[in-house]
């Protein structure tokens, strides 16, 4: 992956584009840090009790704009109990704007949100508010954004795995194009990209994944709907995935104070020839969430992912201001796994904020699987 090169070479690239981002900046403001810490408790019992403890970190460096340029640059961090620790690159981009168009080039968050919560026609795979969680698929390359006017606008993207490419098929490539009229947003999407075994991390790209589909957004009175429809292919094998959600949203208690938002959403592989883990060995570059697979609720939706359809409730409760209660259930039909959670999370104040997690799995063989977990988190 990019910014993974061994030795000197991680360095050097890394100094060089910080300092072609500090050429842009505007010398007459300091640079301003910003992030967040995280210390995370879990324990998970499958056939026996897993303790673990790690903690994660990122780190934005702010900068003041220089004329069209946008410059960003963002680091992350993790550590495990067994004392590992991992760096990277999360973000380090710099952004061109002119009239109605962009053109970013480096490390970059590229999302295709349409409003679902699980998005498979996203440039990677996206993840948007999970019991309050979001992952944003992330590449190595150039983008370009070209608005159209009246909320209309194309994307074009470009991303690479490695900073050595020798032959075209190991890029990938995508494109969207948003059309959004009264009362509907609609859009066209389509990607081409290498997919690696990642089960073996040694073999060589051989294979490369072409997406194509539509998505859309509706709001019917107070109900909102949402779906796509998409074409997968790669050399071996087709497949068409169909997806259908909702969202809702009242208010209950005293003076109705607190508010209550439903999301549902279901996808299917119709031919059953795929599924949505097919899509974690995407080769797209771009900076890992470090220290992802410590959550539970992480590690036993993971599995879900790698069947064929898949059904997701998520219910939560704004309790004030400050605190919000949640719980989701998913499950699958063709392995019959279920996932039943629930999460709290509060502000403490002074950049404070904890977490909870409580999480009941069914496997395919009818075991169960208990885990819990708290997050301290402190932003600055």
């Amino acid at each position: 992956m990019f910014f993974k090169l061994k030795n000197n070479y991680k360095l050097l690239l890394t100094l060089f584009l910080i300092i072609t981002f500090l050429f842009f900046a505007d010398k007459t403001a300091a640079v301003e840090l910003g992030g967040k810490l995280e210390l995370e408790s879990s324990l998970f019992y499958d056939d026996s009790v897993e303790l673990s403890l790690s903690g994660r970190s990122e780190v934005e460096f702010f900068f003041a704009d220089y004329s069209n340029f946008e410059p960003r640059f963002v680091l992350q961090s993790s550590l495990d109990d067994d004392g590992q620790a991992e760096l990277e690159i999360k973000y380090l981009y710099l952004r061109h704007r002119k009239d109605n168009k962009n053109l970013t080039i480096g490390r970059q968050p590229v999302s295709w949100s349409y409003g679902a919560i699980i998005n498979l026609l996203d440039y990677g795979l996206g993840i948007d508010d999970l019991a309050s969680d979001t992952i944003e698929p992330g590449i190595d390359g150039f983008r370009y954004h070209h608005s159209l006017g009246q909320g209309r606008s194309l994307q074009l993207v470009t991303s690479f795995s490695e900073l050595n490419v020798d032959d075209w098929e190991e890029l990938g490539y995508g494109a969207r194009l948003r059309l959004p009229g009264s009362g509907y947003d609609l859009s066209f999407q389509a990607s081409y990209q290498p997919i690696s075994d990642i089960e073996n991390e040694n073999d060589e790209n051989n294979d490369n994944l072409l997406r194509a589909g539509m998505s859309y957004n509706r709001d019917i009175r107070d109900l909102g709907t949402y779906g796509s429809l998409g074409y997968f292919s790669s050399s071996d094998t087709d497949d068409i995935m169909l997806q259908f959600g909702i969202d809702y949203s009242w208010m209950i208690g005293d003076l109705r104070r607190r508010q209550v938002f439903l999301q549902a959403e279901y996808y299917r592989f119709l031919r059953d020839n795929l599924s949505a883990a097919y899509l974690a060995g995407l080769d797209i570059g771009g900076a890992e969430e470090l220290g992802g697979d410590s959550s539970t609720a992480e590690g036993l939706a993971a599995a879900l992912f790698d069947n064929r359809d898949f059904l997701l409730i998520d219910l939560s409760v704004q309790l004030d201001h400050f605190s919000k209660l949640g719980v989701i259930f998913m499950g699958e039909s063709q392995d019959n796994r279920k996932l039943l959670g629930s999460y709290y999370t509060s502000e403490l104040g002074g950049g404070f904020e904890i977490r909870f997690d409580g999480n009941l799995a069914k496997n395919e063989e009818d075991d169960y699987l208990y885990g819990i977990s708290s997050t301290l988190s402190y932003y600055f």
